[in-house]
């Protein structure tokens, strides 16, 4: 069940306001698009793991909303029974502490509030292990399949501009993809995929020289699509900066790492921020300097 259909939420997304004022200082985005990811794939997360807490008296719902405040106290998403027969059945009321002011009452009413979801299982999913190797990746896959998460240079230098990608912001979103679906088709097949292949390659061969000295390169994330933990690995393309991130899972089979996809800084730190506030000074530096090549995370 998804926010909406559990719930009306009014004016959406200004609440979060409330939520960004509540929570400890943190740089969410431009007009705080990175929050809005976040909280509602949080409650995504929530629902499936059964952390929606229903008061006895279905006179309230809550959830931890997996942020605290600047005194490390727990804040909570309140609903309360919608009033109109005509639409979702129950209400957004706000966010408050067990001991705020208004909405804490509500909280004070619960026995056990529920605790924030928990993402990381394996000791495989917050650290990289070293001794396992190379991460196998199938670059033809994770190229042809996120080229919309490629620097649009990589892409045009690879192929002679052979294969141009527009910039969103010129064309609308609609020609847009249409422009990506026929990208992916024509890089499929032009040879200058080999030197994308390439480049990435090496990249990743320095990167994982460097994590043997910094294991926190790797950088935990939950990827909703595919209901799993992923390991972030920073990539810098053909230049000094890291300019896409490569998410891998382990296979507890084989005992190795594998490509999962290709995403963009903001995609990285939205899908880094659900399980814990990034510290990872590639992934921080990179979404703080607001570079260009970020795209709306999914």
């Amino acid at each position: 069940m998804r926010l909406f259909d559990f719930a009306f939420v009014p004016n959406y997304p200004e609440p979060l306001e409330r939520l960004k004022t509540l929570a400890a200082n943190e740089h969410w985005g431009r007009g705080g698009r990175m929050l809005r990811s976040y909280f509602n794939h949080m409650f995504d997360k929530v629902v499936e793991d059964g952390l929606l807490a229903f008061h006895p008296d279905g006179n309230s719902a809550v959830f931890h909303t997996g942020l605290m405040t600047r005194n490390d106290q727990d804040i909570y998403a309140v609903f309360v029974p919608n009033e109109r027969e005509d639409a979702q059945d129950w209400f957004f009321r706000g966010f408050s502490t067990k001991d705020g002011l208004g909405l804490g009452e509500f909280l004070a009413a619960y026995d056990e509030l529920p605790v924030r979801p928990r993402f990381i299982h394996r000791a495989e999913q917050a650290f990289y292990t070293p001794q396992s190797g190379m991460p196998e990746c199938n670059w033809e896959r994770l190229i042809v399949e996120n080229i919309s998460r490629i620097p649009r240079q990589l892409i045009h230098d690879a192929t002679d501009e052979r294969v141009i990608l527009p910039d969103l912001r010129d064309v609308g979103k609609e020609a847009y993809i249409e422009c990506l679906d026929e990208a992916a088709r024509r890089i499929a097949i032009d040879e200058g995929l080999q030197d994308l292949i390439g480049w990435f390659e090496l990249a990743l061969e320095r990167t994982m020289d460097k994590l043997h000295m910094d294991y926190k390169l790797a950088v935990p994330s939950w990827h909703a699509k595919d209901q799993c933990v992923a390991l972030m690995l920073p990539l810098a393309v053909r230049q000094k900066e890291v300019n896409v991130a490569l998410a891998v899972t382990w296979d507890e089979v084989g005992r190795f790492y594998e490509g999962l996809n290709l995403l963009t800084m903001e995609m990285a730190y939205n899908n880094a921020r659900l399980i814990a506030r990034p510290e990872a000074s590639w992934l921080v530096e990179a979404i703080q300097s607001k570079p260009k090549n970020l795209v709306r995370a999914e």
